[in-house]
């Protein structure tokens, strides 16, 4: 238990590092204005490559994690990611270039997390496995009290040079901390010297089935809050108003309330914050002051804090160790993948509905559907494990 003591801190580091490179690039439209790159169907391009390279190979990036030693995976990822964020830094107001260095990028932010994640469920016990991932979670939501403020003052500074190179830097923090990493216990030459499962292994498993589908569910209510903003402006209210609660729920609850995820049974957990995420959103189409916004915002920001590190613990619980890397990047894949539909889904909705009704209909829907989820998917698993489920 000591030597976790130990590693909590450099995974913490890791995931803030890794989210960072991410999230400092939500501000790169100011940049790419300044070096004369405008239009917002160019904008999109380059900002969505990012995404489709970390998102679509996530599958296959298993391959990569079972083959080589973590260790080895997670800085080859810093690298590339180093290689990609100086090329964009580089890459001037070059269209063709922007877009390459930001897929670059992508596919280096999609291995890294696969491999972090996956050495997260190989080297923290199960017993502690809960709290453990919530307090790593942390680092997760840091940047948007740190770095994500920081680039925007350099922006509204004047400083636009200096904003661009923090990718790279980021990028080396991340190499840094793979390197402090120690081996997991039993690893070898390749990896944890182990034969590794095949994915029919992997969709047999009953309760891989039902995390698949329950993390479907929970990513459709954490992609939502890419369209809060259209919700705001919609209302005349301030979408920081929902973030910034957001961003402070999500932090103090996984620091204050780690230890939740082992206390109570994370099966049925899975289930409450999808519920708790709904319920949340669909308030929030009610709000109409931004106090009312800020605080569905500290709701959200409650099942946001439990639910991502629930779901990526639950990863560790549903599949033995021959199938984590497997099961980390389909996890993964889903997650980032319904941060590409949600915000069609809810673009179609709001055309039909406005942006209120949107929110109500979704969020509404999904409510509606985690009891179900719960008595028909996750229950019969609880009742398999002698009525209790991991902890």
């Amino acid at each position: 238990m000591k030597r976790i003591k130990k590693l909590l801190p450099k995974l913490i580091i890791a995931n803030f590092g890794i989210m960072a490179f991410s999230q400092i690039y939500f501000l790169l439209p100011v940049y790419l204005e300044w070096v004369g790159v405008r239009g917002p169907e160019t904008v999109g391009w380059i900002l969505g490559a990012f995404f489709a390279a970390s998102t679509l190979p996530r599958p296959f990036l298993a391959q990569f994690v079972e083959r080589f030693p973590l260790r080895k995976v997670l800085a080859a990822a810093a690298a590339l990611g180093a290689i990609g964020s100086v090329g964009l830094a580089l890459s001037g107001a070059s269209v063709p270039l922007l877009v390459l260095w930001r897929v670059v990028g992508g596919l280096a932010f999609g291995l890294f997390l696969v491999a972090l994640t996956t050495y997260q469920t190989m080297v923290i016990p199960d017993e502690v496995r809960g709290g453990a991932f919530a307090l790593i979670a942390v680092g997760a939501m840091a940047p948007f009290v740190i770095s994500l403020p920081m680039g925007d003052w350099f922006l509204h500074s004047g400083h636009f040079t200096v904003f661009i190179w923090m990718g790279p830097l980021l990028a080396v923090l991340c190499g840094v901390i793979a390197f402090m990493l120690r081996p997991a216990k039993g690893s070898s030459g390749t990896s944890f010297g182990q034969k590794w499962g095949t994915w029919m292994d992997l969709f047999r498993l009953r309760p891989m089935q039902v995390l698949l589908v329950s993390t479907t569910l929970y990513g459709l209510t954490d992609a939502a809050i890419l369209s809060v903003t259209p919700l705001a402006m919609d209302r005349g209210l301030i979408p920081s108003a929902f973030m910034s609660s957001f961003g402070v729920a999500a932090l103090l609850i996984r620091i204050v309330g780690f230890r939740i995820l082992d206390l109570f049974p994370r099966y049925g957990t899975a289930a409450v914050v999808i519920s708790v995420n709904a319920a949340a959103l669909f308030g929030t189409s009610f709000a109409e002051t931004n106090l009312a916004f800020a605080f569905w915002g500290v709701l959200y920001g409650i099942g946001v804090g439990i639910g991502f590190p629930l779901y990526l613990a639950l990863i560790g619980d549903v599949a033995p160790q021959a199938l984590r890397p497997k099961a980390t990047a389909l996890v993964w894949f889903i997650l980032d993948g319904c941060f590409f539909v949600t915000p069609v889904i809810m673009g179609y909705l709001t055309s039909i509905l406005g942006a209120p009704g949107a929110f109500r209909l979704l969020p509404g829907l999904l409510f509606f559907t985690a009891p179900f989820l719960y008595w028909f998917l996750w229950r019969p698993l609880i009742a398999a494990n002698k009525g209790d489920s991991p902890r």
